[in-house]
């Protein structure tokens, strides 16, 4: 019975509010007279309500609206983040490509001046233990690639092949501090050996302490060790040492080849003398 009247009571609450909305509604209908008590009493009640009502369904619209904006926008400017990171992606590539293209005319300028075969061949690892200055290329047995051939580049003397399986190839730097190329100074022709240091250099071994020696110097080599034609460039006189009591003074060299950015270099298989016009000057 209780249950009974709570939902009567109910009924009569939405039916009573409910006939206050269609009496307000109504006198939209009326001719316009001054209010009567009731219909004051009814609007005054009801009006803020009914405003406060409007103004949470404005605030929520509003609400709504800025956040299908922003949803929007956020689509958009990912569409333009992607699209820019393509753009970038696309010339990254196009300017690898042209690097790439520049090195590889060098390279085949440079073969064509030597009067030996040559291969070309891809720098596929360097290593990266420190221990020794080697690295690998995509070269071997079965290209005619053999130990002991030298290896070069358009800028100089990379060093030589040191062993060799089918399809690669184990390249010794002339930094490495077994290495060893026969060489002279080609301003005044004093000779040497040519010994690696570390990563960053190399010295000129057994070049006594009167001869003369100087900062600038190109070191090329000599061709006397049947390994390298004559004539190739290995790199410049960095600095001279000299002790009074040691009979050689010590000259360090730096490399001309940029041994740790290579990418390509040339295996020569049979060495010929080297033209004139690959002997540089200063």
């Amino acid at each position: 019975m209780m249950e009974w009247l709570r939902k009567l009571r109910g009924a009569l609450f939405l039916l009573v509010l409910f006939s206050l909305f269609l009496y307000i509604f109504s006198l939209n209908f009326r001719p316009p007279v001054q209010m009567d008590v009731f219909q004051r009493v009814v609007i005054e009640s009801l009006s803020p309500a009914v405003e406060a009502l409007g103004y949470v369904t404005s605030s929520v619209e509003n609400v709504v609206k800025e956040y299908v904006w922003l949803k929007n926008l956020r689509h958009e400017n990912q569409i333009l983040r992607d699209q820019v990171n393509e753009s970038q992606r696309t010339v990254t590539d196009y300017k690898e490509a042209y690097i790439e293209n520049l090195r590889l005319r060098r390279l085949l300028d440079f073969k064509n001046t030597i009067r030996a075969e040559a291969i070309p061949a891809q720098v596929v690892l360097h290593d990266l233990t420190g221990w020794f200055q080697t690295l690998i290329v995509d070269k071997g047995f079965k290209d005619g690639i053999g130990p002991d051939m030298a290896v070069v580049n358009d800028e100089g003397v990379v060093g030589r092949i040191l062993d060799v399986s089918d399809r690669y190839s184990r390249v010794l730097l002339i930094t490495d501090p077994g290495s060893s190329v026969d060489a002279i100074i080609q301003r005044n022709r004093v000779r040497g050996i040519l010994s690696g240091k570390d990563a960053t250099g190399c010295i000129l071994k057994y070049v006594r302490g009167n001869l003369d020696v100087q900062v600038g110097d190109l070191i090329i080599t000599s061709g006397k060790d049947g390994i390298f034609g004559k004539g190739l460039r290995l790199g410049t006189v960095q600095g001279i040492f000299k002790d009074p009591v040691d009979l050689f003074q010590k000259i360090e060299v730096k490399p001309l080849v940029r041994l740790a950015a290579l990418e390509e270099v040339l295996i020569i298989k049979r060495e010929t003398p080297v033209p004139n016009d690959f002997t540089s000057t200063e």
